[in-house]
């Protein structure tokens, strides 16, 4: 084995680099394990690692020994590059399949999570550090304006093909230089919207050179890396470069004959990996049953895959991955019950199914694993601000509006009713246990009280009201809206139910619209602008409230109350739906432009603080309660699954958690 010489870097010195200093983030063979192993370092220092253990799956040793496959040497990456990660029990045991479930042919986001995260480089199981990750090390240049990629020697995609600059250089020009694929150019490749530039020095070299400093690139780098998230390693150019018109002069006719309307369209299908086992991957399984087809969705192991353990055994340990499709949580939830999912963390993981879960351990043979949360609140209320109706936006756009909604609203009726007593009532402001916690933020508005909830929709100007009690618009008509609310988590439906009920009582005519997801997405979409309000969970308010920050001030594509105002901050007004927004949030965006380019994190935060007094006087959103730990499920026989872990969509957790050294033990 060569010498480790990993070094890792904590997120907040990650955003520091927009200063000076040299930092080298070395991604060699010693990658940090969950257990802090390294591949000098096995998990069990006093256990010697067996000479005549398989470093490979025995199906694989079968495919080599029948001529179908190279031997394993040829498969990994040279020595020196490949990445060593170890699980925080023991070195694992090879084979069986993995039993998991996935919530319909929409549920492609637990596959992302469980099998897709493979960023360009990544963090640590707990989110503390970036490690390394798809390139062996990244160097910067004192000013912060200059990044040169290391790429992994002998690396390749899961089909066999090399992974070289090529496709770095590829992804950067041909897909994200594409305006009709990337209408906006990325901005984790751009500098107060300036691009970078890319150049190829050799097979696996590629400098990046911004025009500035970008002192949150590797952040970014290590955040999720999927179709929709902005990575150089997930474009594999001897594949998908027949997919761009450039390359292919009869992609039009193609495309339609694929049943599509676009050759964009065809493109977006064919990058979708969960759907499409033709696309090479860097993944540790490979799909081969789709999630668009059939009842059960399969992925194999991926033989080329690039991490090893500190025995020097290729990973993954398991060989087989399946997910079965059932559209019923209650569904799901039955079969976790009976001990037929390994591990699951997402969909009927509900603070009211927890005894349940609870009854039924010992006889499905599980237990569970903490999930600790990084949400400030369980569910978020956005009353649309950019709507198309001008009487409804400037309605919404009312803060005493707002606040009154707010006070109108019985938190702790519904935290008993709903979430079996578990937090406390909470606007969205970060968590009591973040560095940023302001209590009189957390707090205001949360009172219960009609009398004062009336008096600010009265001075809201709504005073006017109809046979039945209910307030008028300017127009005359009853103020009516609806509130899109997700299928995929049953207990937003009942709660807002109660949010209901609760405003009737003052006078607002508000109805519950539970939707599929897919629809949930399209009708907030900023082309299409058809919500008046719906609701989301209150995600950043611990270890990522700097990262996170769509409930801050508009940002990004979840920023459900202003995604007109959100996409002028993500496409600095080039966009074409954007907005510009008032002068209020028009100060939130420039701060949080001003913040990478600040080399002190004390300046930075002082920044951030600014951003977040902003979002209390301005009181976009509604929060409902606080967030509290969630849980998982794991089967007692398979190991390396760490006790608690962190939940944040930002890194598609628990992918974090080094899910390919988990193996199922006997």
């Amino acid at each position: 084995m060569t010498e480790s010489r990993t070094k890792t870097w904590t997120r907040r010195e990650m955003l520091r680099l927009g200063g000076g200093g040299t930092v080298l983030l070395t991604m060699s063979l010693a990658g940090c394990s969950a257990s802090g192993g390294t591949a000098e370092d096995p998990p069990d220092d006093d256990a010697p690692v067996d000479p005549d253990r398989p470093l490979e799956s025995p199906m694989l040793t079968e495919q080599v020994e029948a001529g179908e496959l190279p031997p394993l040497e040829e498969r990994l990456p040279i020595e020196a590059d490949r990445l060593v990660v170890d699980g925080p029990d023991s070195l694992g045991v090879f084979g069986g399949t993995y039993n998991g479930a996935v919530l319909g042919q929409g549920d492609d986001p637990w596959l992302e999570r469980m099998i897709g995260y493979e960023p360009m480089l990544r963090v640590d199981p707990q989110l503390e550090e970036i490690i390394p990750g798809i390139f062996k090390d990244i160097e910067v240049s004192d000013d912060g304006t200059e990044f040169t990629i290391h790429m992994r020697q002998g690396m390749r995609w899961s089909d066999g093909e090399p992974f070289t600059a090529d496709d770095v250089m590829f992804a950067f020009e041909n897909v994200y230089h594409n305006e009709e694929i990337h209408p906006t150019f990325p901005g984790t490749f751009a500098v107060d919207g300036d691009r970078a530039t890319a150049e190829r020095i050799d097979d696996h070299t590629v400098e990046l050179t911004f025009p500035g400093p970008k002192g949150d690139f590797l952040d970014l780098a290590s955040r999720a890396a999927q179709w929709w998230a902005h990575n150089l390693a997930f474009y594999p150019k001897h594949y998908l470069e027949q997919f761009l018109p450039e390359n292919n002069p009869d992609l039009d006719a193609e495309a339609e004959a694929a049943g599509f309307g676009s050759w964009v369209d065809y493109w977006e299908d064919r990058i979708q990996w969960w759907n499409n086992p033709d696309k090479p991957v860097l993944f540790p399984w490979v799909i081969t049953d789709t999630l668009n087809t059939g009842t059960r969705v399969v992925a194999e192991r991926n033989p080329y895959y690039w991490k090893v353990d500190s025995g020097g055994a290729q990973l993954p340990y398991i060989d087989r991955l399946e997910f079965e499709t059932v559209h019923e949580e209650e569904v799901m939830l039955l079969k976790g019950v009976n001990g037929e999912l390994d591990f699951h963390s997402r969909h009927f993981n509900t603070d009211a199914n927890k005894p349940v879960l609870a009854e039924g351990r010992e006889e499905g043979d599980y237990d569970f694993v903490t999930v600790q949360t990084t949400s400030m609140n369980r569910m978020i209320i956005s009353l649309n601000l950019n709507h198309k109706d001008d009487d409804l936006r400037e309605i919404f756009q009312n803060r005493d509006f707002r606040i009154g909604l707010s006070h109108a609203i019985d938190r702790q009726d519904i935290i008993d009713t709903v979430y079996q007593r578990q937090g406390e009532p909470w606007q969205a402001a970060p968590h009591r246990e973040s560095e940023f916690f302001d209590e009189e933020f957390a707090k205001q508005y949360t009172e219960y009280d009609v009398d004062l909830a009336n008096q600010h929709l009265d001075a809201a100007g709504l005073t006017a009201k109809d046979g039945d009690g209910y307030r008028l618009r300017p127009d005359g008509n009853r103020l009516r809206f609806s509130l899109d609310v997700t299928t995929l988590f049953p207990e937003w439906a009942n709660a807002a139910d109660m949010v209901r009920r609760y405003w009737a009582e003052v006078g607002v005519d508000m109805q519950v619209n539970p939707i599929e997801r897919t629809l949930f997405y399209e009708r907030k979409d900023v082309a299409a602008n058809e919500h008046d309000a719906n609701v989301w969970a209150g995600d950043g308010g611990l270890k990522v409230e700097m990262l996170e920050t769509r409930w801050w001030f508009p940002s990004g594509g979840e920023a459900n109350y202003a995604m007109a105002w959100a996409s002028y901050f993500d496409t600095r007004g080039e966009g074409e739906h954007a907005q510009e927004p008032p002068d209020y949030a028009l100060r939130q965006m420039e701060l949080a432009w001003q913040i990478p380019r600040e080399p002190e994190p004390e300046v930075q935060k002082d920044l951030f603080r600014e951003i977040l007094q902003i979002s209390k006087e301005q009181f976009y959103v509604i929060g409902i309660a606080s967030a509290a730990d969630g849980y998982a499920i794991a089967k007692n026989n398979l190991r390396n699954v760490v006790p608690s872990f962190p939940d944040s969509w930002l890194y598609l957790t628990p992918g974090p958690v080094d899910i390919p050294t988990w193996f199922f033990e006997n």
